[in-house]
């Protein structure tokens, strides 16, 4: 809960300035570029200095995160970045909290900008199937990961993410 505050208060002009950008730009584009500034951010964070989870860099995962998962749906990545040196269970426990309110603010702010309608409700509810089945299946692989480590697991979730979007945007 400690940076939950700073995140969200990221969020919110993050995802409206996304929802512009949506509304603005091309999807094709945004892929390519947020795939490859996410993998540009597991790089440094992977060869580079430990970043550090405070008030700015939690302000700052938010804006980010705000933008990408508005304008592209890949918003997870930046938020799992910040927080990839927590311990297991309070790495899992942050960022369902921040995923599900930024979601819900993210869907809000899309409405408004007319960007989320009968036809995206359609398409996610197409989605819970996966949803489910990766609930199931991560319950299965929680302490594999504890004792392994959450830092590899969480930098090759956003890698694939990152490559996803952009061969999903080609």
């Amino acid at each position: 809960w400690r940076h939950l505050r700073a995140t969200m208060l990221g969020i919110l002009p993050g995802a409206g300035l996304g929802a512009l950008v949506l509304a603005t730009v091309s999807a094709e584009r945004l892929g390519i570029v947020f795939g490859v500034v996410v993998l540009f951010a597991i790089l440094i964070t992977s060869l580079g200095p430990r970043l550090t989870l405070n008030r700015g860099t939690a302000i700052g995962a938010g804006v980010i995160a705000g933008a990408m998962g508005a304008s592209s749906g890949i918003g997870a990545a930046p938020l799992a970045l910040i927080y990839q040196n927590q311990p297991g269970p309070q790495l899992r426990a942050t960022l369902a909290a921040i995923y599900t309110l930024a979601s819900l603010l993210m869907l809000a702010i899309l409405f408004g900008f007319g960007r989320f309608g009968a036809q995206e409700l359609q398409s996610g509810l197409l989605l819970m199937p996966g949803y489910v089945g990766g609930l199931w299946i991560a319950k299965r692989f929680t302490a594999r990961i504890d004792r392994t480590g959450t830092r590899g697991a969480v930098l090759a979730v956003s890698a694939a993410a990152a490559l996803l979007l952009i061969v999903r945007s080609i």
